[in-house]
């Protein structure tokens, strides 16, 4: 093969390699380690030392982009959408949504149906206590909560 064959083939994949990666919408949230899909496996009680096992129930917080989503794959509590913030050492939950894309979202105005995925406030805060790429552990006043990425 000659050089000039060699260098509009190399041309030609370059090319194509290009426009391959310019079609492919290639976003980012920004959210690092936190995107993805964590198994809620036990909350302690900081004021009172208990710990409740949750690790044969199958709650869930999935975190993308700036929206997280709290689901119960047992059927036993019903989906909640939250919006989040967050930096290196602290998340932001507000504004609950009951999840009923049929009938339209419902703004949440009691907190206590958030309670078995964590959340006691309309609006939370979280410091990170530990994230990897496949633990968390966030803490409050009230509660520690741990989770290992599904």
């Amino acid at each position: 093969m000659n050089y000039k064959i060699k260098d509009n083939l190399l041309g030609g994949c370059l090319l194509l390699f290009t426009l391959l990666l310019t079609a492919c919408d290639l976003e980012t949230s920004g959210n690092g380690k936190l995107d993805g899909y964590w198994h809620l496996e036990q909350i302690d009680s900081i004021s009172t030392g208990s710990v409740n096992n949750l690790s044969q129930k199958r709650l869930f917080w999935a975190f993308q982009a700036k929206l997280l989503e709290f689901s119960d794959k047992d059927d036993v509590n019903a989906a909640y959408l939250v919006r989040f913030s967050h930096s290196a050492d602290s998340l932001i939950l507000s504004e609950p949504y009951r999840f009923d894309r049929e009938n339209g979202d419902e703004a949440l105005t009691d907190a206590a149906v958030l309670k078995p995925y964590g959340m006691n406030a309309l609006i939370e805060t979280f410091k990170i206590e530990k994230l990897s790429s496949s633990k968390m552990i966030l803490s409050n006043s009230t509660f520690r909560l741990y989770f290992t990425k599904f």
